[in-house]
C-alpha cells in the first residue's frame, strides 16, 4: 500500500526543484496512519527519514570536543546507520533487488532527505538559535528516538 504522503515524497525526490521547496509531513503524523506497520515501503520511508535526521545530527557534531557531545555524535551516527540498514532490508523485502543495488539507492535517498533536514535546521538556527525551535525537527527527532528504542 503506497499512501498519498509517500507518493508525494517520491515525486519530490524525483523533481529536485520541488524537493528543495518540499515541506515534510511530521513523522508522528505519518507513523500514526492505519496499516503503516504492515507496509514495507512506508516503513522504509520512515527508516530513511530517521536515518537522515540522525546522520545530520551526527555530522553537525563533528567538530565537538566535549566528551558527552562526542558520545552523542557517535550514538547519532550509529542510529543513522541502523535505520539505513533497516531501510535497505525493507527495500529488498519481497523483491529481487540485491544488497549491492539497494544500499546505494538508500544512501542516495538518505543524503537527499538529509539535505532537506539540513536546510530546515539551518533556518531554525538563524531564526531562533536552536534547531529544536523548528517543531518538525523536534517532533521527528522524538519520533525517531521512540522508534529506535523499539529496534
Amino acid at each position: 500500500m503506497i499512501t498519498w504522503l509517500f507518493a508525494v515524497a517520491l515525486l519530490a525526490l524525483a523533481c529536485p526543484t520541488f524537493a528543495a521547496e518540499m515541506q515534510f509531513v511530521p513523522l508522528r503524523d505519518y507513523v500514526g496512519q492505519p496499516g503503516i506497520e504492515k507496509d514495507p515501503v512506508a516503513l522504509g520511508y520512515i527508516a530513511e527519514r530517521c536515518s537522515a535526521i540522525y546522520l545530520v545530527f551526527g555530522k553537525n557534531l563533528e567538530k565537538e570536543t566535549d566528551f558527552e557531545r562526542r558520545k552523542f555524535k557517535d550514538e547519532a551516527l550509529g542510529a543513522g546507520e541502523k535505520f539505513m540498514g533497516f531501510a535497505t532490508q525493507l527495500m529488498m523485502r519481497g523483491t529481487t533487488i540485491e544488497l549491492k543495488d539497494a544500499l546505494p539507492r538508500i544512501q542516495k535517498i538518505v543524503v537527499e532527505m538529509g539535505n532537506l533536514y539540513t536546510d530546515r535546521i539551518e533556518a531554525a538556527r538563524v531564526r531562533a538559535g536552536n534547531m529544536f525551535a523548528d517543531p518538525l525537527i523536534a517532533g521527528d527527532f522524538a519520533t525517531c528516538k521512540g522508534l529506535l528504542a523499539k529496534m
